[in-house]
């Protein structure tokens, strides 16, 4: 062992008095990194991070002098550079067509596609909070009628039909299903603007939900396939963001779009934004790199190496559904739900009736706490992708989720108490409480990359199905909460926030139970096999 350790000496002196020709710091095929220069590899204790594609996880490794482990960094190190030509590292064929070639962008390109998908299925969600008193003065709805009919039933659509959605996905691509989501989409939002009584609106609002079930699962599937495990958080922010600034424009188009043409003709005008959309998205999308002749090989091999065309491992749905991760996560984004439907549903009679706001004002103000929720699920994005090259993923998507909704809890209840007497204060908590819950939503939907595997999209539909039921059962039960609050003909909504906030509170103790590190759409013996045979790594 000894002497040993005396040949790895003289091996890491060579690297040392070498190291100008080899590199400051570089990587063989991203397993051994040096974090600083060769020459403090000697006489001191070290520690290498590695971070794995595989498996997401952070390898420490040491090198101790005089007493060595033989720890495989080194000996691969030592294996793999060659006495005598120490001008670069030894690199295979294959290796050396990866990095000589500069990789496509592509990618970014289908997250473009997917981020603007994410928008439009938010301004039609959202649009309605801006014309929701036009709409009850002229089908004569009260405000619980209107919390079933404009809002319960499409909720309560998207829920039954989110998992089918996701599942097809799975089977037929993102493509074929998101397209068939946008078609959906622009028919129902035109429905909507014909409604002639609660009856017909409760049922386009119904058939719209259904419709527009699976945009996001399909969205997560997509990313899969087209970002490498380090870049997938980043992805679902910007996913995440431009629905969140979809939302938040929702209000002020609605607005334009109404005030010449009424609330009718202005869903019918919304509608046309998918018609270009769909036929552009349909031509230049599609499922994998693979399928895709504008992506180099350099591209593919950053994201997921060589195609796998062996039969994929069916889902086990038995071992899915026992999974206490997927029944945490799926509580944790119920509450999730629950407690952001204040800011698509009853956000604008808070504001109007409370703070006391009016015309434009409160038309901005609407959609202020998700213009600022967007940008918070973009930085949510780059950090949990940073905390799990740090951490692992274990605590690098749940601490987040953890903080986040605990500390936007407490901001509503600063809400709440500020309402009264300080308006300003009030409605900066209340863009504060949407900007820090939002930093948990791309570590929600990484997740179910992480643990779904192939079946991502599947994972994604029953996370998102179970989590819209509580914009169901939200908008109803605040209603009857701000009614009961106050006075005959004049409900307070200030009251509704603590419901927002105990929400928000259930979600950050349900984070504690989610276990992003194992994949749980396989059986025990599939998950073996994969394992052995390298595929279950991203």
């Amino acid at each position: 062992m000894r002497d040993i350790a005396c040949l790895l000496n003289e091996k890491v002196a060579t690297i040392t008095r070498r190291t100008h020709d080899v590199n400051k710091s570089f990587q063989i095929q991203g397993h051994i990194a040096f974090r600083s220069k060769c020459a403090l590899l000697h006489l001191q204790v070290h520690r290498v991070r590695r971070y794995d594609d595989k498996d997401g996880q952070v390898t420490p490794f040491h090198f101790i002098n005089g007493d060595f482990s033989l720890y495989r960094s080194v000996v691969i190190l030592w294996m793999r550079i060659e006495p005598g030509s120490m001008s670069q590292p030894t690199i295979q064929p294959a290796e050396r067509s990866a990095t000589s070639v500069r990789p496509t962008a592509i990618r970014w390109r289908v997250l473009a596609w997917l981020c603007s998908l994410a928008a439009i299925t938010y301004i039609g969600r959202i649009g309605t909070i801006q014309v929701r008193e036009d709409i009850e003065t002229s089908l004569h709805l009260t405000p619980e009628i209107t919390a079933w009919a404009l809002f319960s039933a499409f909720n309560l659509a998207y829920a039954i039909f989110e998992i089918p959605s996701g599942r097809l996905g799975d089977k037929l691509g993102p493509r074929k299903v998101l397209t068939r989501i946008v078609l959906c989409w622009m028919a129902f939002t035109a429905l909507t603007g014909a409604a002639w009584n609660r009856g017909s609106l409760a049922a386009f609002r119904f058939l719209f939900g259904a419709g527009e079930a699976g945009a996001f699962p399909n969205i997560a599937r997509a990313s899969r396939e087209w970002f490498p495990f380090g870049e997938r958080g980043v992805a679902q922010g910007l996913v995440w963001m431009f629905a969140r600034w979809g939302g938040a424009i929702a209000p002020l188009l609605m607005m334009v779009l109404a005030l010449p043409f009424g609330w009718r003709g202005a869903f019918v005008l919304m509608s046309v934004l998918g018609v270009i959309w769909v036929w552009a998205f349909y031509r230049n999308f599609r499922d994998t790199p693979h399928d895709d002749p504008r992506t180099n090989d350099a591209e593919r091999s950053l994201i997921g190496g060589v195609r796998d065309t062996s039969k994929p491992a069916p889902l086990s749905w038995s071992t899915m559904l026992v999974s206490p991760t997927l029944w945490a996560l799926s509580l944790m984004y119920f509450c999730s739900n629950a407690g952001w439907s204040f800011f698509g549903s009853w956000i604008t009679p808070y504001l109007k009736k409370d703070l006391h706001l009016s015309g434009l004002p409160l038309v901005l103000a609407s959609g202020g706490p998700l213009f600022f929720g967007g940008i918070s699920c973009l930085l949510g994005g780059f950090l949990t992708d940073r905390q799990v090259r740090l951490w692992g993923r274990r605590w690098g998507r749940t601490l987040l989720g953890v903080i986040s909704y605990s500390v936007a809890g407490a901001l509503l209840l600063v809400t709440v108490s500020a309402t009264a007497k300080h308006v300003v204060l009030a409605y900066i908590a209340l863009c504060l409480s949407s900007f820090i819950k939002d930093f948990g939503l791309a570590s929600s939907w990484a997740t179910t990359i992480d643990v779904g595997h192939r079946y991502s999209g599947t994972v994604a539909g029953v996370m998102n199905s179970l989590g819209n039921l509580g914009q169901v059962v939200s908008p109803p039960v605040v209603a009857w909460l701000a009614i009961w609050a106050g006075t005959p003909g004049h409900p307070t909504w200030k009251i509704t926030l603590y419901y927002y906030a105990a929400m928000f509170f259930i979600a950050s103790v349900a984070w504690l139970f989610v276990n992003p590190r194992k994949v749980i759409v396989y059986s025990e013996a599939d998950q073996q096999r994969l394992r052995a045979e390298g595929r279950l790594g991203t």
